[in-house]
């Protein structure tokens, strides 16, 4: 399991509680350096961060985004779009279903590509069925160390991963805790706001 993956998993099992199924998740590696979000209705967001080029100066024409969403309500929740603001778009390769307590974007493959991305951080907004939207900024990373062999855009709608069987990754270093992004309008812990326009469904 490549570094970047494992991290993933890790995030998303602490934050579904799977410490108590008996899953190690005190030392992973390497840190989570993306965006993490609690919001209402039991949606989390886990090491959200769009992938660039490996020269920040030409950018590249698409953008996988990469994330780990956890539902942990009680009820199935759909991700229905994902919005950019201030110019550009992301498309889901299709309907992102999420089940209670199984984390979804654990793999090797984006939950989305993005086009039209300016700058190094980037405000955006899931809406969800069943759920308020969540609106989060997240950075955008070069394709360089741990991120130069992840994949440049989703094989197909991301699958849930099974909280109990995750797989671990070997022992690094212990993860952060996940750090609250600055509040935007209806999440819990989301960075700015992102806009409306601009984005795409399946």
């Amino acid at each position: 399991m490549r570094p970047i993956v494992s991290v993933m998993v890790a995030v998303a099992l602490a934050a579904t509680g799977c410490a108590k199924l008996g899953i190690d998740t005190v030392q992973w590696h390497p840190q989570n350096d993306g965006t993490n979000a609690d919001g209402q209705g039991g949606v989390r967001l886990r090491n959200a961060f769009l992938l660039g080029g490996a020269d920040p100066a030409k950018p590249p024409p698409q953008f996988p985004l990469y994330g780990v969403l956890v539902n942990a309500g009680d009820r199935p929740l759909r991700l229905e779009r994902i919005t950019v603001e201030g110019g550009g778009s992301v498309r889901l390769p299709g309907p992102v279903t999420l089940p209670p307590d199984q984390p979804v974007g654990t793999g090797e493959q984006p939950l989305a590509t993005a086009d039209g991305i300016r700058g190094g951080a980037v405000p955006l907004t899931f809406s969800f069925s069943g759920a308020p939207p969540l609106r989060v900024t997240v950075p955008v990373k070069p394709r360089t160390g741990h991120f130069a062999n992840l994949a440049p855009s989703p094989a197909g709608p991301p699958s849930p991963t099974s909280a109990a069987t995750a797989p671990p990754s070997p022992p690094g270093t212990a993860p952060p805790s996940p750090a609250p992004t600055s509040p935007g309008t209806g999440t819990g812990t989301g960075a700015p706001g992102p806009r409306e326009p601009g984005v795409t469904t399946p």
